[in-house]
């Protein structure tokens, strides 16, 4: 059931009980998370903070704690799936669900008590949902008057045309309402922020503080830079943000007692969209990045070579952009981004410079939302975890949620350091899959292989960063082709194959084509359709409908139907 006054039917009816929240990994959740923590210190609320990574992660988490717990919050999962089926709780229980995924599994929306969303739909999102009336019609009771209707009359007149017409009416709604349910989960997408969700709620409560805006800021950055959502609803979201932040400014202006030079100021500002340069050379940047890596190939010695040029047309010597961007001289870094814009347009650049937030604590560095967005996600995509065993299974939710605490956290600095591995590991897979012709045509989409025992292979066991490997591949792909090529390839989605980290089965991910500015992906109902057309043996256990695993066995004709459904 949909919410609409969360503060009254949401945070007060927990406000006095034992709350359970589980929390999915993603950079989003984890803001959610963080705020939700911060509304619960103020209250003293009691709760307990479960991780959970997949649906089998949060039905084992839910069985071991329903007897603790009647009131479960759930961040950033369980709004796309049947709660009430999956889970199974008892009548006492009440499940409360602010989870950016949709669509929103019909069952949960309509569910007229223990099921709680707590969303913020536009009015796109609102239309799509089908009318009560179109998915739930009460035949069943119909059909069992009209059966015994039937079969009394039948002992009368042997033939009821009443009973017929009904039973064909009901054939007819029926495949009406199968149309309609196809049509409302044909693809999965991206809402508002469960960050930004909360933090609303906080500001409705006149709790929020400029801390909790930071970890909203994070959380919508996170969700355009993983290209979850386009630039249009970004944007929308950042206005949203930078309202209140004008709100939040005035009122620590008013109150002298903020003026602490360890508090945290965010600025609004037009950034450059090249991945952790203040933290890295601005060479190592420029290649590392996806707007600027693929624009010059930099997996090529041409592309290089017009790396250089670009570097040459800003006027800055390579000795400086090759050093640390502390280190640069400071009228070129002050001067940076003017430079970068003027020379981006002749280079091809485009999209150079997007609507960001940057936060400041005392003398420090400027941290822009980005930043942690690369922190974070490098963190939760850690392979070398050096905690001890029992430890282990959570040790990267710990970090990374330590990592958010406060910008100047250590485990923020290590996650930066991180992401640099991931974003060379990246970098230098790209350009082996472009330069061996990896990347194949199967008709309907692009197809890729990673094979067992590859380099980085650990890596790309873990679903986040196998995500962004495929936003990579798939752009350098398009740039690796000849301008005729290119604008029919841009129409065309990427699946991936990777192995998976449970013995004899493959990861499957599929991502929308550049042309999608919505990022609106079909893969989620189209991989469920290829797996019961052919009675392949697959799990489709990711909170992201468009990964799942197939038993290798069955691989080949799983792609062959999936061909075969998409043509």
């Amino acid at each position: 059931m949909l919410i609409t006054d969360p503060v009254k039917d949401f945070f007060q009816k927990i406000i006095e009980e034992r709350v359970l929240v589980m929390v999915a990994q993603d950079v989003d959740g984890l803001c959610a998370c963080k705020i939700l923590q911060s509304l619960f210190k103020c209250d003293h609320v009691q709760y307990t903070l479960v991780p959970v990574e997949d649906k089998q992660d949060l039905v084992t988490e839910f069985d071991s704690h329903k007897e603790q717990y009647k009131h479960m919050v759930l961040l950033n999962c369980g709004g796309s799936i049947d709660l009430l089926e999956i889970l199974e709780p008892d009548d006492d229980v009440m499940i409360y669900v602010i989870d950016s995924r949709r669509p929103i599994d019909l069952v949960n929306f309509y569910c007229e008590r223990q099921v709680y969303l707590i969303l913020k739909q536009n009015q796109e999102e609102a239309q799509l949902i089908p009318d009560y009336d179109h998915i739930y019609r009460n035949y069943d009771s119909d059909n069992e008057d009209s059966d015994t209707e039937y079969e009394q009359s039948s002992k009368r007149h042997k033939f009821d045309q009443e009973t017929l017409e009904k039973k064909r009416e009901k054939r007819i709604w029926e495949e009406k309402r199968k149309e309609i349910i196809f049509d409302y989960e044909e693809y999965s997408y991206y809402g508002t922020s469960a960050a930004l969700i909360l933090y609303e709620l906080a500001w409705k409560m006149s709790k929020d503080d400029i801390t909790m805006l930071w970890w909203a800021i994070i959380g919508v950055t996170s969700q355009y830079q993983n290209k979850k959502i386009g630039r249009e609803k970004y944007i929308s979201s950042v206005l949203e943000l930078q309202g209140h932040l004008s709100r939040l400014n005035h009122r620590e202006e008013d109150n002298e007692n903020t003026t602490s030079i360890d508090s945290i100021k965010i600025n609004f500002e037009h950034d450059l969209d090249i991945a952790l340069y203040r933290h890295w050379s601005l060479f190592e940047s420029l290649c590392h990045s996806l707007n600027t890596g693929t624009t010059f190939k930099v997996w090529t010695n041409l592309g290089m070579k017009r790396l250089h040029q670009f570097l040459a047309e800003m006027g800055i010597p390579l000795t400086q952009c090759k050093q640390s961007f502390a280190f640069m001289e400071t009228k070129t870094r002050d001067n940076l981004q003017t430079l970068v814009q003027e020379s981006a347009e002749k280079f091809g650049l485009r999209n150079i410079k997007f609507h960001s937030f940057t936060a400041q604590c005392g003398f420090n560095h400027k941290l822009c939302a980005s930043d942690v967005v690369f922190s974070v996600d490098s963190i939760l995509t850690n392979t070398e975890s050096s905690k001890p065993e029992s430890y282990e299974d959570n040790s990267n939710f710990v970090d990374a949620l330590e990592g958010l605490s406060r910008i100047t956290s250590p485990k923020l600095e290590e996650g930066l350091q991180l992401a640099k591995v991931q974003l060379r590991a990246i970098k230098n897979n790209v350009g082996s899959f472009i330069d061996i012709g990896q990347v194949l045509s199967y008709g309907p989409f692009l197809y890729t292989n990673i094979k067992e025992g590859s380099p980085d292979c650990t890596l790309f066991a873990q679903p986040l960063f196998l995500v962004t490997f495929s936003h990579f591949l798939l752009h350098s792909y398009m740039r690796s082709l000849g301008k005729s090529k290119r604008d029919r390839a841009r129409n065309l989605p990427l699946v991936i194959c990777s192995p998976s980290p449970q013995e004899g089965s493959t990861m499957v991910v599929g991502i929308p084509p550049l042309s999608e500015e919505s990022r609106k992906n079909l893969f989620g109902n189209a991989f469920h359709h290829a797996s019961e057309r052919t009675k392949s043996r697959t799990q489709h256990h990711f909170f992201n409908p468009a990964i799942i695993t197939v038993v290798n066995e069955d691989r080949s004709k799983f792609i062959d139907a999936l061909i075969t459904i998409m043509s």
